[in-house]
């Protein structure tokens, strides 16, 4: 269910806004379920919780879009942050970094919402994959830069062919 999430939001994030906002819920509450639980609940318990994680992100993304879209941002924010000090040895500090990405995410989506989600959403979408992809090393790396590059491709495209007829009428 992650891997469809992820993959979601790689190619779908700023086109269906929805999507990344509950996508972003659903790895999130995944991620803090087991974190809190700390592994002592059946894996059904955290699928649930992040599930509805996700429904409350697409139904505040559908009611009330400015509101989805920070708090979508902190979300991923906070993920790739988390990720990120995860992946480095900043075990540590991982909690820091997760508080202080998601109000960057937060911040950055706010002020360029259209290239600050298709930014978000596929980084968010390129790192769920490359994460769960079972290979060794360097093959999940290789695997996140060549996602992450499709995924701004494919969301600039869309972005571009939104923005061009709207342009054309202008002039």
């Amino acid at each position: 269910m992650i891997l469809v999430a992820g993959a979601a939001m790689l190619f779908f994030g700023r086109r269906l806004f929805w999507v990344f906002v509950a996508g972003a819920g659903f790895i999130v509450g995944a991620l803090l379920t087991a974190h809190f639980l700390n592994g002592q609940t059946q894996p059904w318990v955290v699928q649930v919780a992040a599930l509805a994680c996700g429904i409350a992100g697409a139904v505040l993304a559908v009611v009330a879009q400015k509101i989805a879209a920070s708090v979508g941002g902190a979300l991923a924010g906070a993920y790739l942050s988390h990720a990120v000090a995860m992946a480095t040895g900043g075990a540590d500090m991982a909690w820091l970094a997760f508080l202080v990405g998601g109000i960057v995410g937060a911040v950055l989506l706010l002020l360029l919402f259209d290239w600050a989600l298709v930014a978000l959403s596929s980084l968010t979408g390129a790192v769920v994959l490359a994460q769960h992809l079972p290979a060794p090393y360097p093959w999940p790396a290789v695997a996140f830069v060549l996602l992450l590059a499709c995924g701004l491709a494919v969301q600039s495209r869309q972005l571009r062919k939104r923005t061009a007829p709207a342009k054309a009428e202008e002039e």
